[in-house]
């Protein structure tokens, strides 16, 4: 069981970098990937896998290498335990880290998806209302995170790593023999729509033109790895040498789980039409497999989504410790009780977010955003990672950038995000992936402007490079001590 508010955010040090790789891989892939990105290639066909398969995980490959040895170098010199109190001491900015601590309750909107994306799976193999599936499983979760945290976190991960890549191989190879038979996988698709064989669909939602299927992907890949479950990662490697083999085994692993989506295109030839993209897969995996290889399978897909929903609880819990309770809340009295006080806040907060989350992924059943739920769940992240991305990139690379013009690019991009998306501006305004590459743009512009017009002003961020930030607050610092 963990005692210490550092050991259960970030462990103690002395996993080996290789697990890490496998926790962080088996997080950014998640039941997403296995169970809801196929059927959107399902209904989309090749253009999707473009823009999820290729252009969104080039994105996320370049984002990695760039940022995960930068992020643990400046974490390390403030003592960081999550991105909001990492933005705050490197901005030396209050305002910055308590934005951030609210936007990071986005991810209780990936949470949904990957709750129902399992529980649908789960709830067809085992003849088990779908709703109850939905709360065993978050509780299940909640129970052995809130005792083990990230010591715990990472090892399981690692595990459920191993069997979701035996999974992947499984699917994989269960539609390889379409490639060779008369016309090829391709070829038997067209015959069905030729939409569907074409880098960019026309008559899709998400992949009509140029601009969605790889401009919009490749910047949402790019910025996705600024999630607090993910970019925090690196700050569980023990030395900067790690880095390079924690990066390699997730890049490795990430190619197979990538080839995942292109069950989709076999479900299109071996299912009747379907009408849900969220029971695609499960549809596919009833027809196909045998019983045993079912139960394997199913497994599999629940071990892709618990590796992100440990993530997620254990970054918001952490987020709640240490930038809730002891930025905000703690008391002047003797520093480790603070620190057990904020350990025990973040478990509490865990148990609601654990409730919220079942009572959304159960509407969500019901009521899927834009006709799946990943929809209602890239709504939520993408608005997180993508204002997000303006600290933490400018706080590695772009020292000389102010406080005040990050702030700016942030408002800014949150302002963009919601007014493109409620006012539907243009055609492409139902894709979060075009919301998010709009705030980009504009929260880049506008940082552009603040730092033109104050050319000379005072760098506000404390330096990577010289000095070890002095900002953040005694009692953070005698919490990770």
């Amino acid at each position: 069981k963990t005692q210490d508010l550092k050991s259960f955010s970030i462990g103690s040090g002395d996993i080996p970098p290789a697990l890490i790789g496998l926790s962080l891989i088996a997080q950014l892939t998640s039941v997403a990937t296995f169970v809801i990105n196929p059927g959107f290639i399902y209904f989309y066909g090749v253009s999707g896998l473009m823009g999820l398969g290729f252009s969104a995980a080039l994105g996320i490959t370049l984002g990695l290498i760039f940022f995960s040895a930068r992020f643990r170098k400046v974490g390390t010199q403030v003592a960081a335990l999550t991105l909001p109190q990492w933005i705050g001491a490197r901005y030396n900015s209050v305002v910055l880290r308590l934005i951030f601590s609210v936007l990071s309750l986005a991810l209780i909107t990936f949470a949904v998806l990957i709750v129902v994306g399992v529980s649908l799976v789960l709830a067809g193999m085992l003849n088990i209302k779908v709703f109850w599936v939905i709360s065993g499983l978050v509780i299940f979760v909640l129970s052995y995170v809130m005792i083990g945290g990230a010591n715990t976190h990472a090892y399981t991960n690692a595990i459920q790593a191993v069997i979701m890549l035996i999974v992947a191989l499984i699917l994989i190879g269960s539609g390889v023999h379409y490639f060779f038979q008369d016309g090829g996988l391709l070829g038997k698709i067209a015959t069905i729509n030729p939409n569907l064989t074409t880098l960019v669909n026309p008559k899709s939602l998400y992949f009509r033109n140029f601009f969605e299927v790889f401009i919009c992907n490749f910047l949402v890949g790019l910025a996705i790895v600024c999630q607090p479950h993910i970019v925090s990662k690196s700050l569980y490697l023990k030395e900067d040498s790690h880095v390079r083999q924690y990066l390699t085994v997730a890049l490795i692993a990430g190619i197979v789980f990538l080839g995942v989506m292109v069950v989709g295109l076999y479900a299109r030839v071996a299912l009747p039409p379907q009408t849900k993209l969220d029971m695609v897969v499960p549809h596919y995996i009833a027809a196909t497999f045998a019983p045993w290889l079912k139960v394997v399978i199913s497994i599999g897909l629940l071990c892709a989504g618990l590796s992100t929903l440990e993530g997620i609880l254990l970054a918001l819990s952490g987020i709640f410790s240490s930038d809730i309770y002891l930025t905000f809340l703690a008391k002047d009295e003797d520093e480790n009780q603070n620190r057990k006080k904020a350990l025990a806040f973040g478990r509490t907060a865990m148990v609601v977010v654990a409730i919220v989350t079942i009572w959304l992924a159960r509407w969500q059943v019901n009521n899927p955003s834009g006709g799946s739920v990943a929809i209602f769940a890239q709504y939520g992240v993408y608005l997180l990672f993508t204002t997000a991305f303006f600290p933490l990139a400018c706080g590695m690379f772009l020292p000389k950038v102010s406080r005040e013009a990050v702030t700016a690019g942030v408002i800014s991009a949150f302002i963009t995000y919601l007014v493109v998306a409620f006012n539907k501006i243009t055609f492409m305004s139902n894709n979060p992936a075009f919301l998010a590459t709009c705030a980009l743009i504009v929260g880049w512009c506008v940082i552009g402007i603040v730092t033109m017009i104050k050319p000379n002003a005072e760098e506000s961020a404390t330096s990577t490079k010289e000095e070890t930030p002095e900002t953040s607050t005694e009692t953070e610092a005698s919490a990770t001590a």
